[in-house]
């Protein structure tokens, strides 16, 4: 049986952890001291339908705990890390891993440089880097209307992205442990030579749209005939070019095609095809993760400089952004 930690409860962790305790292993938390109680009750997941969410699924961790040492009374085979990119950082994966012996370490973080920030801890063979398929959030969404017949379904809802299997990359003697976990819980998987640059290529795409889109307050409407718009793409396109230098290849026909006559042709099938509603749902996501992606954006902006590309438009795009108005939100 896999022994499988989870760092970070959210609505990500509590994904990871249905389907690994779905396919066998034994699942538990590592989590602040504040969330110990309310995650101890278990956990409530809802898959996206396009009829609606549907019945509830639910499990419960084999343990939760919130001090790194008392992760020394179990031997973990892996180790998944849910967090966002920016609490990533601040120097606890050093307490991790004095902890966690010689377990596999998952990480599921899309900012350029979160690999490297890892591997500034762990040594490359024991790091298996992945890359999230699905939408997950907390339900119900604060805008949903309390007639709705999903209103009173509490926990986390997650949507599957169709054709889009869950790409990891890594050692080759860590990759089958990992991916097997996944899929003896009936989750699609994929092996990638390099799924960290296959992440940061779609945040390069993402985070400068998700940007603009705060700055028009959550509207795909406004996003679509804003003046910014081809601010926004420009430097998406910026991130794009830097991606491809930091990892040392040439951009692909998608990327180089990328542009705003492709944005505005996505955007109004993005509300069409969403089976939640996309507003209410990229509002809650990206106020919450707000320091994520800031710090993605600056990330690109230091990276860009550092290999000498362009990055006019990512730093006209950021100091845009009011960013203590979205943290103060976020804590």
């Amino acid at each position: 049986m896999v022994t499988a930690l989870i760092v970070g409860a959210g609505a990500v962790g509590q994904v990871y952890g249905h389907f690994l305790q779905r396919g066998g292993a034994s699942v538990s938390y590592l989590v602040k001291e504040k969330y110990k109680e309310e995650c101890e009750k278990g956990f409530t997941l809802y898959r996206c339908r396009r009829s609606g969410l549907g019945a509830a699924e639910k499990f419960e961790a084999d343990a939760i705990f919130t001090h790194y040492e008392d992760l020394k009374q179990t031997h973990w085979d892996q180790v998944w890390l849910t967090v966002s990119s920016a609490d990533l950082r601040g120097g606890w994966l050093e307490q991790l891993r004095e902890q966690i012996g010689d377990a596999t370490v998952v990480m599921l973080q899309p900012d350029l440089d979160d690999r490297d920030y890892v591997l500034s801890v762990f040594p490359a063979e024991q790091v298996v880097c992945g890359i999230v398929n699905f939408i997950s959030y907390q339900t119900p969404l604060p805008d949903l209307p309390n007639y709705h017949p999903d209103a009173g379904k509490e926990g986390v809802a997650y949507l599957v992205l169709p054709m889009m299997p869950a790409e990891f990359s890594g050692n080759e003697e860590r990759l089958p442990g990992v991916m097997g976990a996944m899929a003896a819980g009936r989750f699609n998987v994929k092996v990638e030579q390099d799924a960290s640059r296959i992440y940061a290529d779609r945040s390069a795409m993402m985070i400068p749209l998700v940007a603009l889109l705060e700055l028009e307050n959550w509207s795909f409407r406004r996003l679509r005939i804003s003046n910014s718009l081809d601010l926004a793409v420009g430097a998406a396109r910026e991130a794009l070019a830097i991606v491809a230098a930091k990892f040392g290849r040439r951009m692909n026909w998608t990327e180089r095609l990328f542009s705003l006559f492709w944005v505005k042709l996505a955007l109004p099938m993005m509300r069409f095809l969403s089976p939640m509603d996309a507003e209410s749902y990229v509002k809650f996501q990206f106020v919450k993760t707000a320091p994520q992606t800031r710090l993605m954006l600056k990330h690109f902006i230091d990276d860009g400089e550092k290999l000498g590309r362009p990055v006019q438009s990512l730093r006209t795009l950021y100091d845009r952004l009011p960013e203590e108005p979205a943290l103060k939100q976020v804590a």
